[in-house]
Order: C-alpha cells, then structure tokens, then sequence
C-alpha cells in the first residue's frame, strides 16, 4: 500500500491527497509536522519538504507535481490530466499559478513569524504582489463552467482549490472573495466535493525557534 507524508495545512500535500482520493487509491496518511525537530524528512526527501509518497517498493517520490505525474502515470482512471495537448497545457498552466500562489503565502507567513523589528517590508510587498497578480491571472483564465478547463474536473481545480483554502487558512483578513468574484463563485461551487471536504487545511503549530 501507499503511504503519504503529511502535513494538515500543506496546500501541497493536499493535493496529492485529493488525486489518491479522487482515484479511489488506497493509501496509508501519515500526519507529521516537518518543522519539528524530530520529525526526519531528511530520511525520505533529502530537500526535508513534504509530501512524499513512499510506494509499496519503499521508493519514495517527493515533489507534488512529480508525485500526481507518478499516480497518474500508475493509476491513469480516472485521469486528472487532460489527454488533448492544447487543453493539458492550460490546466497545468493553472496549476503553476496556483502552486505559485501558495509558495508567496508560505514566504509570507514565515516572514511574518519574524519579530517586527527583523522584518522586511519590500520582501512582504513582494510576496503580497505576487499572490494578488497571481489572483488575478486565475480569474481571467478559469471558465464560468463548473470546473476550470474543458468542463472537466481535473489537476486545475484541485491546485485552485487548494491555493484558495489555503490563502483563507493563513490569513483570514484577505478579502480576496469580492474582488474575484469568479474564483470566489467556483470555488464555493467546490466545496461540497467530499475530497475536498475530507482534506480541509488546519493549522499546525510551530516554534519560532525552528524558523
């Protein structure tokens, strides 16, 4: 059987979650906080990131993007990759946008773990531009259908899913659902998915005196 490493809030990790799911794979969770001092990612991924998938061969495979390739090159129904190239590539286009996005907030967040005297203000500024021009790519290139490309759930809304719960989580006070009406409006239409219900992001709590 599979088995994924994990963290609650990882927007990263869920996605791969949400694909297992989606695909109906069995897969053993296990929850870990990498920013504890015990908790040995190093010994499953050298970068000490999650998620990584450890197969039933004790491969391990880490890196979301390359994670979902490996699933959907193993378990190809149903598939979350669009099989037209054209349409592939404005999905994973999305998906960029989306991992983008999250890899700012994550910047952001740390960032602002920092005493306020050791902060910065143009690296903040640079991440907030980065998730509001991101945002903004995403409203202009998600349809009003009900999934993002080709009217078919896929690899792109599970990243847009993903990156917007994941925005809420971290930093509640963005108001990012009045001023992009339609990710707001799809991802409400989202979120009675039950792989999306079922990997809802939590927090986890962090020492400063890890950052």
């Amino acid at each position: 059987m599979l088995k994924l490493l994990s963290a609650t809030p990882s927007p990263f990790a869920r996605k791969v979650r949400v694909v297992l799911l989606e695909k109906n794979i069995p897969f053993e969770l296990k929850t870990i906080n990498p920013w504890n001092i015990n908790a040995d990612i190093e010994r499953f991924n050298p970068l000490g990131k999650i998620p990584v998938l450890i197969t039933a061969n004790d491969e391990t495979i880490y890196d979301s993007k390359f994670i979902i390739e490996w699933i959907e090159h193993n378990y190809p129904d149903p598939a979350v990759f669009p099989t037209d190239a054209k349409t592939k590539f404005k999905a994973q286009q999305i998906q960029v946008i989306a991992d983008g996005i999250c890899e700012a907030l994550i910047l952001l967040f740390f960032e602002n773990m920092r005493p306020d005297p050791q902060q910065s203000k143009p690296w903040t500024e640079r991440q907030i531009k980065k998730i509001s021009n991101g945002l903004q790519a995403l409203e202009q290139q998600i349809s009003n259908d009900d999934f993002c490309v080709d009217n078919t759930f896929g690899i792109a809304d599970i990243s847009v899913v993903s990156a917007l719960d994941y925005l809420s989580l971290r930093f509640k006070t963005y108001e990012w659902r009045d001023k992009f009406t339609r990710i707001s409006k799809f991802v409400a239409r989202q979120s009675a998915r039950q792989s999306f219900i079922e990997t809802m992001p939590t927090p986890q709590d962090i020492e400063k005196s890890t950052i």
